[in-house]
């Protein structure tokens, strides 16, 4: 493998609520800042991350809320994207679990 290439895979955050400062402290923007480094110094930098759109807590929040666990994940997909664009966070691909990329 090229010394040149970074790949950074970010924590993948069920969608099933809001995100919180423990995400973005955690995961977020220490892989952000790494990545803006690598960049600066000529690294190939790929930052992934998505949202992970299966599992009980989805389940669990649409059955509390009356609608379809469809309905939770695209609306905190959503919510989530505009998080990362509105904090700056740079991701080369920020994707979902049930996307076939």
């Amino acid at each position: 493998m090229s010394e040149n290439k970074v790949f950074i895979g970010v924590a993948w955050p069920y969608a099933n609520g809001s995100l919180h400062l423990g995400h973005l402290a955690g995961c977020y923007l220490p892989a952000d800042i790494f990545a803006r480094y690598s960049r600066m110094t000529g690294k190939d930098v790929l930052m992934v991350s998505g949202s992970d759109e299966h599992g009980t807590p989805i389940t669990i929040t649409a059955t509390n809320e009356g609608v379809t666990p469809q309905q939770i994940v695209d609306r905190y997909n959503k919510e989530h994207t505009e998080n990362m664009k509105t904090l700056g966070i740079s991701f080369d691909l920020f994707t979902r679990t049930t996307t076939q990329n």
